[in-house]
């Protein structure tokens, strides 16, 4: 039987396999094919061990551990159909977690709500797999129309942050769902608060705001800041600025589940669990095989991994009139690019640009910066400025540019109105303050300025390193060594910071360390492998008379 809610949700975290217990197989070979696929899975390659837990099963149907090595494996790596075949397996009571969670998915969907129940009830494994459970579990008593009983055990939870904004979301959808909608309304502002952002949650809060004759709410809604980069939010807004409802499709207790535990899964992402995160999603799109969102953030979790050929699978199953197909597109080329591909990357976004979508346009002229080839990606800013000049993040991204093909007034002043557009921009801060350092411009200004953008974001390796080099290049090399020490800590393979921490060393005469902090440089891959090569060889130039004592 399912645990209590709050028990589950305080070991949230626990991997979806952790239960599994050492099978006794018919055939040695089955045991091998276990242990195979219980490593794959464990590294994260659920492909390969889906494959050995079902050859195992081949020779072993009846095996709970197998069983339940193959529905997480599957499910994992999106492969439906065979979830399915595993779950069939399965026996009707006792089965592994996740069949009856499977199994209850497609009740929901047929609106077989006895059968989803009577699934759920039998749910008992790991934390993560009981809190699926009891996600579905909501849905099928609110199908049933016992929505008290299905929401009841969620409020205690929605006082929960950062996750309390999703068990907010799920009452507030259910009680709309009930026709009960004051309480849905007073849940939704509850939700807004509760710390986790959740598109399709907003999305069906403004379709019930249209519905209740708030129309102009919806649009406050969905015109919020973080609200209107999402492709599907901005779609929403513009049905209902057109006069229709926010939401194209009604609300179902299988579309509730779905975002449910579509949410379910960033949750357990940020709890570093990536195969739960993946079950969640399958399931969510089982139970809803319109959810583009899911199937996006699928693919993002999939590329995280390094799986490129199934996350490409993936990105390839949301169609082109899809708000999210853009995403897609503008995703699989960055993926492509960190694989390797460079020239197939390019040729993506530049397919994706070319039907003059502002996102794809900006993504080309940021792959090109990326790899190196300014002057491609400047006059690509310097078209998207014209089309939003208030934006400071073209601006900072065209000096930048700029700055690297050697075009440094304008550099300058495309740093200097990013600041006008949006002042105290650490980044732009840390990139204008550390230029005018480096070209011995402006010295006190810009170290200045670096100490604000440090202020601002303390945490930062890349700034800090920084405010410490401002301190070398003035030659206080007691301030800079303290910051520059910091910075490596704070990111230890960075190859820049490691140089810098050489050179200060060299400078305060510990040479053995400045040469072992250009040797960790080296094996990060600088950009300029020669120049420090030489260091380490030769060291530092000797410094003029006036820039010889240590301040």
């Amino acid at each position: 039987m399912l645990r209590a809610a709050a028990a589950v949700a305080a070991s949230i975290g626990l991997a979806a396999c952790a239960s599994i217990s050492a099978p006794a197989p018919a055939r040695s070979s089955a045991y091998a094919d276990y242990l195979i696929g219980r490593v794959a899975n464990a590294r994260d390659d659920y492909g390969a061990a889906s494959d050995r837990y079902f050859s195992a099963l081949a020779r072993a149907p009846q095996d709970q551990a197998l069983l339940q090595g193959a529905l997480v494996a599957s499910l994992a790596a999106g492969d439906e159909t065979r979830a399915r075949r595993a779950a069939r397996m399965a026996p009707r009571a006792d089965a592994p977690a996740y069949a009856h969670l499977i199994r209850a998915s497609d009740a929901l969907v047929a609106q077989r709500w006895r059968a989803a129940t009577q699934e759920l009830d039998e749910v008992e494994g790991a934390a993560a797999e009981e809190i699926i459970g009891r996600m579905l579990l909501v849905w099928a008593r609110t199908g049933e129309r016992r929505v008290d009983e299905g929401t009841q055990d969620l409020t205690p939870l929605t006082q929960i942050r950062p996750y309390g904004g999703l068990f907010a979301y799920q009452q507030a959808m259910a009680w709309d769902y009930a026709g009960r909608q004051d309480e849905a309304l007073a849940a939704y502002e509850v939700a807004l608060r509760g710390g986790l952002w959740l598109p399709s949650g907003i999305e069906r809060h403004a379709d019930l705001l249209v519905r209740r004759g708030a129309r102009e709410q919806a649009i406050e809604l969905l015109s919020a800041e973080v609200n209107r980069p999402n492709p599907a939010l901005a779609a929403a807004l513009e049905r209902v600025r057109a006069g229709g409802r926010a939401s194209q499709q009604p609300l179902t207790p299988a579309r509730g589940a779905a975002v449910g535990l579509y949410g379910l899964s960033a949750v357990f992402q940020q709890e570093s669990d990536s195969t739960s995160g993946l079950t969640s999603l399958s399931l969510a799109l089982m139970l809803d095989p319109d959810f583009d969102g899911a199937r996006l953030a699928f693919a993002q979790q999939q590329a995280r991994l390094g799986h490129t050929a199934t996350a490409r699978a993936m990105f390839a199953r949301i169609p082109a009139n899809s708000p999210y197909a853009g995403s897609a597109r503008t995703m699989e080329s960055w993926i492509v690019l960190e694989a390797g591909d460079e020239d197939e990357a390019v040729s993506l976004a530049r397919a994706s640009a070319a039907g003059g979508d502002a996102r794809a346009q900006r993504t080309l002229a940021d792959m090109y910066r990326n790899l190196g080839r300014h002057a491609d990606a400047e006059p690509l800013y310097g078209a998207l400025i014209e089309q939003q000049p208030q934006d400071w993040r073209l601006y900072f991204s065209r000096g930048a540019a700029r700055e690297q093909l050697g075009r440094w007034p304008e550099a300058e002043a495309d740093f200097m109105r990013a600041l006008e557009l949006s002042p105290e921009q650490p980044d732009v801060m840390n990139y204008l303050g550390y230029t005018w350092i480096d070209r011995g411009e402006r010295l006190q200004e810009g170290l200045a300025m670096i100490q604000r953008a440090v202020e601002l974001r303390p945490t930062s390796g890349a700034i800090i390193d920084s405010l410490g080099w401002a301190y070398y290049q003035l030659g206080d090399y007691a301030q800079a060594l303290d910051h520059l020490e910091r910075a490596v800590e704070l990111e230890p393979a960075d190859p820049t910071l490691n140089d810098h921490l050489g050179d200060v060393y060299w400078r305060l005469g510990r040479r053995i360390e400045a040469r072992f902090q250009w040797q960790r440089a080296l094996s990060f891959e600088p950009d300029d492998p020669t120049s420090i090569q030489a260091k380490i060889d030769n060291g530092l130039p000797a410094l003029p008379p006036s820039r010889s004592a240590n301040r």
